[in-house]
């Protein structure tokens, strides 16, 4: 195997890797290409298995979400305090806060046509008035996000940037889905 790294300035990174390398250094490329100097320590880079995309994809497909390249996930956990002082605004404050939440999705998914966002939440009602009143959240009946991605509950829930070779990178604690932002 050789690694040859070039100074920034050159502008490339030349590798010749085994397979087996390079499903250590395809994560790691990942994130230096998506975050840049956005990384936090509350990333963690994982890869599914061949057969669990297969599971997700098929997943996605029932409930009628597109496939696509790059799947962006925010995942939130019932019995969650995150939006408690959101709760004891007026209905409208309440509600123009989930029309921006909305906005921010759409306009990740009208620039990226490559790529999907979308928002999901375990099955019950102890939520928030943000996530319950929310309509676009999918409802993870069986708990597959949750079994094989979100695994962790944090508060505020967590997202996932997952690339169509299973690599992906889990934030958690993310209110404000703003691993969005993490792609340019």
């Amino acid at each position: 195997m050789v690694i040859s790294f070039y100074p920034a300035s050159a502008g490339f990174l030349c590798l010749s890797l085994t397979k087996k390398m390079k499903n250590y250094i395809i994560p790691i490329l990942f994130v230096a290409n998506f975050y840049q100097s956005q990384i936090t320590n509350r990333d963690k880079i994982f890869t599914l298995t061949k057969e669990e995309y297969d599971n997700l994809k098929t997943y996605l497909a029932s409930k009628n979400i597109p496939v696509k390249d790059t799947i962006v996930i925010k995942y939130d956990y019932k019995n969650d305090s995150c939006w408690n002082l959101l709760d004891e605004q007026s209905d409208s404050r309440i509600k123009n806060v989930l029309q921006n939440f909305k906005k921010h999705i759409k306009n990740f998914n009208d620039k990226h046509p490559e790529a999907i966002a979308i928002n999901f939440r375990e099955p019950g009602r102890n939520f928030n008035k943000l996530k319950l009143w929310d309509d676009s959240i999918i409802i993870d009946e069986n708990l597959f996000l949750k079994n094989t991605i979100f695994k962790k509950k944090r508060m505020c829930g967590n997202s996932a940037i997952i690339l169509n070779d299973g690599s992906y990178v889990l934030r958690s604690s993310d209110p404000h889905f703003d691993l969005l932002d993490a792609i340019k």
